[in-house]
This record gives structure tokens, C-alpha cells and sequence, in this order.
């Protein structure tokens, strides 16, 4: 009896150990629900919906190329040069782990482990809540060359609002940009009202900008800032989308939209500032021309405050032939912070980086950048055959070297405040919502949840004999927590966790 207890066992661990094929419920939808669902959702410019096991398996050719092709999920940025939130967290193995699930004809698992879906706004936003919509008319593109066209939407408050978040959903994959921004005067509106089509362009007049508020790039998120933290549009004041078109839309309708959530509580609420804080202007060894068959590289160097600022996100912008842009700053005390580096720039994924916390700028500090331009027959999305001179310009087969900052006056205890997002997870976390990697591992083991979460617990590891070879307590705040776990013997362990939704545990092997 007692050998076929221990052979049981040992049955168990092998299968939990060993050679086990991904299954739906408990492996592959924690990772889809927590890396692609944000995009992949009814209402967003995604081309499906990932929001069930069904939405994966109808679409999971795609899939499969996508990944195996290093496409999906996008993010140019370097982790190991600096994290912001919203980063994707699929290590190799986990692709692997997709890749596998899919060739073995996209096995369930247990229905009992299947963890809820996440929830988003019907609209498709990205944004926990919509106050406002502007929409333009819808307008049909005149032109096949780039084309750069202003939009007025009143707006028509009786009371100061204060903007909190903002969202851009592009209503055709040929807007290059979209710039937003307030006129307290009625000059745009003018404008609008002159010319005979949606918006206004150029030929008709310019608008008149009181406050340039924000800038969206294909592939950008949400813009969110803190609690209480926002940009205040006045009565009366309109609000103006100018949209830039890249080349061959002619016929095309775009109905892009704007999604903008409010302050709840407008007391004493903290102005946010914007701008292009690194431009051609502050180039030390510029013009910012290419030459064909080159690789050319640039730098920046600019000391834009005298008083200490606090910075939430940032934004590096270039346009086709761009391969990589990094920033950095030095304080005053020749302290060197990295700000970002994106490493693998792709035209088609520009977005806001938000740091997790709160990056304090101190008054002095000299802000760097080097960008790298691959005007070479083999650069990605070379829009030249044979190449020729690029240089700086508007249009999308120009380049630009600009990065973007959101940032406000700092205050005492700034750099404490945390820019996660509001959990989306469901009230009870099941099993299948947490991951453990590496496996096996030599050193440390890292906990993930498919949700950010905020949470207090306990961890335990047990070795084969079932003694309690670990403990400790654990503050949960965003999804990885990892265990140091050097100092265990070879072999193979069980770790338990604590929160507040429950417990769970996984396998892992130590060599």
C-alpha cells in the first residue's frame, strides 16, 4: 500500500514536472487575457477579439505566425533598460508554451480552472471609464499624398472639467498622427464652419492652439495621469484633432475618436504640462539629414527646468527608416537615469511609455537622447527604392527626431505615486491565474498574475517530503513577485501562496 501511495505521488509530480501538454484553462488563457485582451477586444483597431478559448483557437493561425515571427505582442522598448507598466511579461517559454498548445490541437484542460475574462468598456476604451466623446464628422479623404486636416469639436461645459485620460482610437490605419489640443477662442471654429467639408485644412486657415494638450501615434494607448492630476478645459472652450493622413487614402473614411475621462473630485486639482521637450532644435550634431546607403546616427542634449519636475510618461518619435532611440538624463549630482530605449523602433507601435512610479526630473538636469536612422536597402519599412536623401520633414516619408514628455511641478512624495492602472480582475482569483517561471530554475523563482494587483500574503515552499523548507511575507503591488531560491538543494519543491483572494500553489524544480 505504501509503494503505491509514494509511486502515485511521484506520478504526480512527474506530470506536474515533465512533459506536460499547455492546456487552455490553466496555461494559455491567464497569458492571453493578461497580454493580448487589452488590445484584442470588440470596439479597438485589433483585427479580432482574444476573449474567450474560442475567439484563440478560430484565430490561432494567426496567432501562431504572429508570435513565432516575433510580431506579437508588441513592445519596441528594452525591459532591461527601464520598465514601464503595461509591459508585455511572455518570456520565450511561454510563446513556446502557445506555440505548443496550438500544434496540439488547443487542448481545454479543466473547466473548474478557467479564470474569468477580463472586462473593458463596450466602446472598446481602454480607459476604465468614458466621460466624454469627441467624434469628427466623418470625412472622406481627398488626396492619395500625405494630408493634414483640423477637426473642431465643442464641447459646451458649463463648468470647468479637468482632463484625466485620454484616448485616441484612429478610425483608419492611414492616420500618422493625431495632435490635441484647445482653443479658447472661436478662430478654429471659423474655420470649420468656412470650408465645405468635415474639418479644415490649410488652404482655408490654421487654427489657433491656446493649449497643446497631447499627441497620438499609431500603436500609443491611453494617455492616464494621477488621481487628481489634470489639464482643465474651460466653458466655452472647443477642442481641435488635428490629424495628419499618410499617403494613398484617397476615398478612404476615417471617424476617428476621442475618448476623454474626467477629475471627479475638481478641487485643488494639479495642472499637467506637455510638450516635444527633445527636437531638432536641440541636436548637437544635426541637420537631421540621411544619406542613402547609411546608417547615421544623431544626438540630442537639452536643460529643459529650473525647478524640479515630475514626469508620468514619455513618448520617442521618428517616422519609417528609425532603429532605435534611447534618452537618458544626468542630474546635477552626475547622477545617470535612464528615461528610455527603444531598441527595435517600429513606425506602427509609438506609445506613451508610463513609468510605474512617478520619475522625479531634478531642476538642472540634462536630458540626452542618440537615435539611430537605417537608410539601407534591407531597413524594414524603407519607403525608397533605391534609397535616397531623407531628411527632417512632416510627411511620413520624412523623418523626425523628437521625443515627448507628461510631466508636472513636483512636489514632495511625487516619486511614491504609483501609475498602475485599476485592476480589471475578477473578485475571486483562481489557480489558473497565476504563473511561475523560470522552470526549472538555478536561482530565483518569479510569481506572476495575469491581473495588476495590490495585495498583502504569505509564501511557503515545501520540499518532496512535505517540510517546510521557506517562508515569508509578501506585499503584492503590480504582477510579478520573485523568490529567491539559490540557497535550496537540487531537487523538487512545492510554493504556496497567501492573499487575500484564496490560495494556490505550483511545482517547480530547483538545480
Amino acid at each position: 500500500m505504501k509503494r503505491t501511495i509514494l509511486l502515485t505521488f511521484s506520478l504526480f509530480w512527474m506530470t506536474q514536472l515533465f512533459g506536460q501538454v499547455p492546456t487552455w484553462s490553466e496555461d494559455i488563457a491567464p497569458m492571453i487575457y493578461g497580454n493580448c485582451s487589452k488590445c484584442h477586444h470588440e470596439g479597438t483597431a485589433a483585427p479580432f477579439s482574444l476573449m474567450s478559448y474560442e475567439d484563440m483557437v478560430e484565430n490561432s493561425l494567426t496567432a501562431y505566425f504572429a508570435m513565432e515571427e516575433g510580431w506579437m505582442p508588441p513592445w519596441p522598448a528594452d525591459p532591461e533598460y527601464r520598465h514601464f507598466i503595461d509591459e508585455p511579461d511572455l518570456t520565450d517559454e511561454d510563446i513556446a508554451d502557445i506555440l505548443t498548445w496550438i500544434e496540439n490541437g488547443h487542448p481545454f484542460g479543466d473547466p473548474e480552472l478557467e479564470p474569468a475574462a477580463p472586462t473593458f468598456e463596450t466602446s472598446g476604451s481602454l480607459l476604465d471609464h468614458v466621460d466624454f466623446v469627441a467624434a469628427i464628422e466623418p470625412y472622406t479623404l481627398q488626396y492619395n499624398t500625405d494630408e493634414t486636416r483640423w477637426f473642431v469639436i465643442p464641447t459646451n461645459f458649463s463648468e470647468t472639467k479637468y482632463i484625466n485620460g485620454i484616448e485616441v482610437i484612429a478610425g483608419t490605419d492611414l492616420v500618422h498622427h493625431a495632435d490635441i489640443s484647445i482653443d479658447a477662442t472661436s478662430t478654429s471654429a471659423n474655420y470649420d464652419a468656412q470650408d465645405p467639408l468635415p474639418g479644415f485644412n490649410s488652404q482655408t486657415g490654421s487654427p489657433n492652439y491656446s493649449f497643446y494638450m497631447n499627441a497620438w501615434q499609431p500603436g500609443a494607448g491611453p494617455a492616464r495621469y494621477p488621481d487628481n492630476w489634470g489639464i482643465p478645459l474651460y466653458p466655452g472652450e472647443d477642442l481641435v484633432l488635428e490629424i495628419h493622413y499618410g499617403p494613398g487614402g484617397a476615398e478612404m473614411i476615417d471617424e476617428t475618436i476621442m475618448n476623454l475621462q474626467f477629475v471627479e473630485d475638481p478641487v485643488n486639482v494639479r495642472p499637467i504640462s506637455v510638450g516635444w521637450l527633445l527636437s531638432s532644435g536641440n541636436m548637437t550634431d544635426g541637420p537631421l539629414v540621411m544619406p542613402p546607403n547609411q546608417i547615421s546616427t544623431f544626438h540630442q542634449e537639452a536643460v529643459p527646468f529650473n525647478s524640479d519636475k515630475s514626469l508620468i510618461s514619455i513618448c520617442p518619435h521618428m517616422h519609417l527608416i528609425g532603429a532605435s532611440y534611447k534618452v537618458w538624463m544626468v542630474t546635477p549630482d552626475n547622477v545617470s537615469v535612464p528615461l528610455v530605449y527603444v531598441d527595435n523602433w517600429d513606425f506602427h507601435w509609438q506609445f506613451y511609455y508610463t513609468y510605474p512610479y512617478i520619475q522625479k526630473i531634478p531642476a538642472g538636469s540634462t536630458i540626452y537622447s542618440e537615435a539611430v536612422y537605417d537608410n539601407t536597402v534591407t531597413s524594414t519599412y524603407q519607403p525608397n527604392n533605391p534609397p535616397i536623401t531623407i531628411q527632417n520633414g512632416p510627411n511620413t516619408t520624412d523623418e523626425m527626431m523628437l521625443t515627448y514628455f507628461i510631466y508636472a511641478n513636483y512636489q514632495e512624495g511625487d516619486e511614491d505615486i504609483s501609475m498602475t492602472p485599476p485592476t480589471l480582475v475578477p473578485e475571486i482569483a483562481s489557480a489558473a491565474d497565476w504563473r511561475i517561471f523560470p522552470n526549472p530554475t538555478a536561482s530565483d523563482v518569479t510569481l506572476i498574475h495575469q491581473y495588476n494587483l495590490q495585495d498583502q500574503g504569505s509564501i511557503e515552499i515545501f520540499d518532496m517530503a512535505g517540510a517546510l523548507v521557506y517562508t515569508e511575507k509578501f506585499s503584492f503591488v503590480g504582477r510579478t513577485f520573485t523568490v529567491d531560491v539559490s540557497d535550496l538543494p537540487a531537487g523538487s519543491y512545492q510554493l504556496q501562496w497567501t492573499t487575500s483572494k484564496g490560495s494556490s500553489a505550483r511545482a517547480f524544480v530547483k538545480i
